[in-house]
């Protein structure tokens, strides 16, 4: 009744590769090998994506799925962002930014497991973290100056536990945005600095005209 293999689903061997990802750019992190580091940010975001989608395609969500999923994002959205986003600006106070990202994304990762049901089909409650790990890799990418790294990383801390409305991209057929985010992994580095800042521009606009209009 309570073997761990009665729990574990075909999507779950997606979300177990989130967070081999997220571990192993950590392990590159603490060897100053930060591009490589923020790419298996990236990939973990592509398996998180799919991880649902395949939950979906083989109607096998469960409530041990979505807390298995949240818990993997710790990792690889939260503690692994934070830690890059601490190696790219190497200043002691930035530990006090990191900390309030891990905080806020644990926290929102909390209360989406507990509202899950409760919430409208098609809206998430505050930012989603793989978002907002995202946008840390894209302005880390984009080689922006440090105190927007930092005024990202506030920007996204506060923007995950809000209670603004952000609409859920449509996967039910498939999760056609990670496309884009493998576009991204495979584009070569000489040309990685000025797409990421378009892609960081893009995502942020796209995010206050939400807030805005809500």
């Amino acid at each position: 009744m309570h073997e761990i293999q009665s729990f574990f689903k075909k999507a779950d061997i997606l979300t177990f590769l989130n967070i081999i990802f997220g571990f192993a750019a950590m392990i590159l992190i603490c060897h100053d090998q930060l591009e490589m580091a923020a790419r298996l940010i990236l990939v973990a975001i592509v398996a998180d994506g799919f991880d649902g989608y395949l939950a979906r395609k083989t109607k096998t969500e469960s409530e041990f799925g979505m807390n298995f999923d949240s818990l993997s994002d710790c990792i690889s959205f939260g503690v692994a962002p934070a830690l890059l986003m601490y190696s790219y600006v190497s200043e002691w106070w930035v530990a006090g930014i990191c900390l309030l990202y891990v905080g806020a994304g644990v926290v929102r990762l909390a209360r989406y497991n507990v509202c899950a049901h409760d919430v409208e089909e098609g809206i998430f409650i505050g930012m989603p973290i793989p978002l907002g790990a995202l946008l840390i890799v894209l302005a880390i990418f984009g080689d922006l100056p440090e105190i927007l790294v930092v005024g990202a990383g506030i920007a996204v801390s506060y923007l995950m536990v809000c209670s603004i409305n952000f609409a859920k991209i449509r996967t039910s057929s498939f999760p056609i945005q990670n496309l884009a985010v493998l576009c991204l992994i495979a584009i070569p580095y000489a040309y990685l600095v000025p797409v990421a800042r378009l892609a960081f521009a893009g995502c942020s606009c796209g995010i206050f005209m939400r807030k805005k209009k809500k």
